[in-house]
């Protein structure tokens, strides 16, 4: 392990009560270099019995997980990702894991460690796939409801916060839905509705990103990027798309179903909060209205 990981490990570690596990991505096989306390709590296994072993380790004979081939596709790209897999303890024991990932550079941009966090997620996870059968067994795949939205908000802020990168959050809006719904009808908004998350859902597909109908016409994203203009060009784009699918809207100037996006792009401090990336994206969906609806205000 060299000075730069120990160094951003002795950060993440402090009270962590989740599994921190270093891999190394110098090697095909990324094997363990590294894991914490909170891993050897929540797995049963002790640092000596996993290091240098293959990280699939605790998945055991799981193997046709296909989350399990998300996460060997990013890791062989060099890239970062969030899955829930079915993990296997010391014991025997399944719990469902949360592990999101994330690629280490040297100071020469060379990729040279991957960081993992571990945490339990089956409780949670339970509940929330009732919650989601029950109330959005209606929306297309991708669309999560409100309560997996700021649960997984709370997750990827906790991470970006760990790790020092990059996290976004989008509040988007149809434009008139309410005109449209009393031109049209309820069963023509509740479709027009649909078609309009089937749009976000395609647009968010990575496994960090989270969509979620956040209540009513209003729809939410969180996920990591790089930076606040490619943000902006991936919402401007999700613009186009709902004109696209030209959706006839009589008491709307465009004449079709227009989306307004808001949204903030930031490097979060030890301070940041759900409730405030909430706020700032809340704040730039109302200045896209006020400045003609169908458009997007992001700011970082």
């Amino acid at each position: 392990m060299n000075s730069s990981a120990e160094t951003m490990l002795a950060k993440l570690l402090g009270e962590a009560r989740e599994g921190v596990i270093l891999l190394d991505a110098q090697h095909p096989d990324f094997p363990v270099l590294y894991v914490n306390g909170g891993f050897a709590r929540l797995t049963g296994y002790s640092s000596g019995e996993v290091i240098g072993k293959n990280y699939r380790l605790l998945q055991g004979s799981d193997v046709s997980q296909p989350e399990i081939a998300v996460m060997t596709s990013a890791l062989a790209k060099g890239a970062g990702c969030v899955v829930v897999l079915r993990n296997y303890r010391k014991d025997g024991s399944m719990f469902r894991g949360e592990f999101s990932v994330f690629p280490l550079h040297n100071a020469q941009g060379v990729l040279t460690q991957f960081i993992g966090i571990l945490r339990d997620a089956t409780d949670t996870g339970q509940t929330e796939h009732q919650a989601e059968s029950s109330a959005h067994s209606d929306f297309p795949e991708g669309i999560r409801s409100r309560s997996h939205f700021e649960h997984r908000l709370a997750d990827l802020l906790h991470v970006a916060q760990r790790i020092r990168c990059g996290i976004s959050v989008l509040m988007i809006d149809l434009d008139h839905f309410k005109l449209f719904n009393e031109r049209y009808g309820r069963s023509a908004g509740d479709e027009c509705l649909r078609m309009v998350a089937g749009r976000i859902a395609k647009s968010f597909i990575r496994t960090s990103d989270c969509a979620a109908r956040y209540g009513g016409e209003e729809f939410a994203v969180v996920s990591f990027s790089t930076s606040a203009e490619a943000l902006r060009h991936h919402a401007q784009s999700l613009c186009e798309h709902v004109r696209a699918l030209n959706i006839p809207h009589g008491d709307s100037p465009h004449g079709v179903v227009t989306i307004s996006i808001g949204g903030i792009h930031l490097l979060p401090s030890r301070d940041t909060t759900e409730e405030l990336l909430i706020a700032l994206a809340n704040q730039e969906l109302l200045a896209a209205k006020h400045s003609g609806r169908d458009r997007v205000h992001i700011i970082g």
